[in-house]
């Protein structure tokens, strides 16, 4: 009895075992289905909450190369809280290859019409019928998929004419209503629906200097433009920066992305230097919906980031600045103090004092020293801008 007692722990012990070789084991993909998120620490702003959103996304909707579910776990992935998915309404390369291996199972009575769906008005009028499809469909795919993720979904759409420029529309209700072959008329058409309209980057020129044309000019007299991209993907329009806040237009910062974002943005250990994110938007809110971001967006609270560079209001990036870095004094000596500068946001910060210059990494410290009679000091954030060569300096105390 004893011996077989021994046996059957002894196979017990070896069953234990190979089950803890397994879980351990690379070959086995204990990790198959796990799924992590690049989370962006940033501190509250003025007691609001900062939520990093992308408001310009392409899908296969329109030219875009991944679907709108992809959208959203690319964005959940990089620690984005809010996105839009804002396919053109003109354009739409991928929904023409489907209509072709659709069409023998469109309604008959449309069948015979030379073509039932018009998917490039930028080169030919609207078809009699007019726009055939449902411009709401990405958002929707979209928001079902948000469900699983917690990220909030804006509806969008983008309004483009080739030599007029390109216009998100955020906010609206129902982008089958929009469409007019009159740009400034689909834009009227928008805001009707309460639409929050961007100016997209603002000039096709990206190598010369940045340029509104006289027709954007008229929609901004007649104040049919609320925000500025300052920032699409790797172009930056700095001399549109004074524009955008002098003006009093939001300022954004958007991806643009029509493939996949990690083709886009290098991964971080290959970018070299510090951390850099993709581009978002900053949105300074209260809380996580429809009502709260509006209202943000219209008050202008907003901090636009790309490429570890900041552009907003001067009064929000000082804010930024003071709610994420701390100079904490550490010993006075008989010339000198002892200072560690500490960073408690995932964003970086470059800045000078006096003639020294530093560059103080996203959740990292600096060590530095200053005269011992300083008890405080002018910082100059020289990757932040709230002007075309205007950087924010603040002042700090020592503590």
């Amino acid at each position: 009895m004893k011996t077989l007692s021994k046996l059957l722990c002894a196979v017990a012990s070896l069953a234990i075992t190979a089950t803890a070789v397994a879980q351990n084991n690379p070959l086995e993909y204990p990790f198959a289905d796990q799924h992590s998120r690049n989370d962006i620490i940033i501190p509250k702003i003025n007691g609001l909450n900062v939520y990093k959103a992308d408001f310009h996304l392409h899908t296969i909707y329109s030219d875009g190369d991944v679907t709108p579910e992809m959208r959203v776990i690319e964005a959940w992935r990089d620690g984005l809280d809010i996105i839009a998915i804002t396919d053109h309404m003109e354009y739409r390369r991928i929904e023409r290859s489907m209509y072709r291996y659709m069409k023998d199972y469109i309604r008959e009575d449309l069948r015979g019409l030379p073509k039932a769906v018009n998917t490039n008005v930028l080169k030919a009028d609207p078809d009699s019928l007019g726009l055939l499809v449902d411009f709401n469909v990405p958002h929707e795919l979209a928001v079902n998929k948000a469900k699983d993720y917690g990220i909030h979904v804006i509806r969008g759409v983008e309004i483009t004419r080739a030599s007029l420029g390109d216009y998100n529309a955020l906010f609206t209700t129902d982008n089958n209503k929009i469409y007019d072959p009159n740009l400034e008329q689909t834009i009227r058409n928008a805001r009707a629906q309460g639409a929050f309209i961007i100016h997209n980057h603002p000039s096709y020129s990206k190598q010369t200097e940045n340029t509104i044309t006289p027709f954007t000019n008229d929609l901004y007299a007649k104040g049919l433009i609320d925000g500025v991209e300052v920032f699409n993907g790797k172009w930056k329009w700095q001399r549109l920066f004074s524009h955008c806040i002098n003006g009093g237009y939001t300022p954004f910062s958007n991806s643009d992305a029509h493939d996949y974002i990690s083709w886009k943005y290098e991964a971080p250990a290959s970018a070299g230097g510090a951390v850099r994110f993709r581009n978002m938007t900053l949105v300074l809110a209260k809380k996580l919906n429809d009502k709260h971001i509006h209202d943000a967006l219209k008050k202008g609270n907003t901090i636009a980031y790309s490429n570890n560079n900041l552009v907003g209001k001067r009064e929000l990036l000082q804010a930024l600045f003071k709610a994420s870095v701390e100079f904490e004094l550490q010993r006075t000596g008989s010339k000198q103090h002892s200072i560690t500068v500490i960073n408690r946001s995932s964003l970086p910060y470059y800045f000078q004092i006096g003639r020294n210059k530093y560059i103080l990494e996203g959740l990292g410290s600096l060590y530095i020293k200053r005269p011992k009679g300083e008890s405080e000091v002018k910082v100059t954030i020289l990757n932040m801008w709230h002007g075309n060569d205007i950087n924010p300096t603040v002042m700090v105390k020592f503590k």
